[in-house]
């Protein structure tokens, strides 16, 4: 009951800040419409921002909240997942994405993941990709400084010291270089969310070839091939095939 009255909260009193001052004004607008539960206009009003290539977790997430109090279970899932790729640890947006999913017809198991995996996911997602990219940058600077003081210092206690800083530095410089490749990489994965209340899922990228089962609206799925129209889908589970372009959206 308590998790219950929390999300209520959160639907009532959607983000109401917004970076930047151009669409500020139907910012307001659309949190006002919300807010005195005219649902419809609050997404028209968001949608006009998104529209002036003003994206932002907040209007992400008050799309997804908006649709969330209408019913619609593809669009209020895909707005949240639009939010989690901009700030992927706000609990805000984590928990009401959790709703929405809720929503969704299809239980669909997750294969097991390690220990170290799930260790991975938790440090990438603590950082942007582009955060990830200047901490390496400046962990590569300061190991290139330090290893250029050593090598034209000439007291011997100094050039241990700044030697052992150097390696320090060069060693956490891998680390981060690599963690910013596993976020690159993450980030290149290509998702979508399906639309159609009910879709077929094929064997192969033509309607002549056996149906191998069916996904309903809601559900996320991993996009690992594309031909014609068709999409080459993958699920949590590791099921694939193949399913009509009309039929899902893809996350950006």
């Amino acid at each position: 009951m308590r998790t219950n009255i929390y999300l209520f909260i959160l639907l009532i009193f959607p983000f109401t800040t917004l970076l930047g001052q151009s669409n500020t004004t139907v910012f307001d607008q659309a949190n006002a419409a919300y807010n005195g539960g005219n649902y419809s206009l609050a997404i028209e009003k968001y949608e006009s921002i998104l529209n002036d290539k003003l994206h932002s977790a907040e209007v992400y997430f008050n799309l997804g909240n908006a649709h969330y109090r209408l019913g619609n279970v593809a669009e209020s899932v895909y707005y949240f997942e639009q939010a989690k790729r901009l700030d992927p640890m706000d609990k805000t947006i984590l928990n009401n994405s959790s709703f929405a999913n809720n929503m969704t017809q299809d239980a669909i198991d997750k294969l097991p993941e390690t220990q170290i995996d799930l260790l991975q996911q938790k440090v990438l997602a603590f950082l942007t990709l582009d955060q990830w990219t200047i901490i390496t940058l400046v962990f590569a600077w300061m190991g290139a400084l330090l290893f250029f003081v050593y090598r034209w210092n000439n007291h011997i206690r100094f050039k241990r010291l700044f030697f052992s800083l150097t390696i320090i530095f060069v060693l956490t410089t891998l680390v981060s270089l690599g963690l910013t490749q596993s976020k690159l990489a993450l980030n290149s994965i290509q998702k979508a969310v399906i639309f159609e209340r009910e879709i077929e899922i094929w064997g192969e990228p033509n309607t002549r070839a056996d149906i191998l089962f069916l996904l309903h609206e809601g559900t996320v799925v991993e996009v690992v091939d594309a031909l014609e129209g068709w999409s080459k889908v993958k699920l949590a589970n590791g099921s694939e095939g193949w399913i009509q372009n009309s039929g899902i959206k893809h996350l950006n």
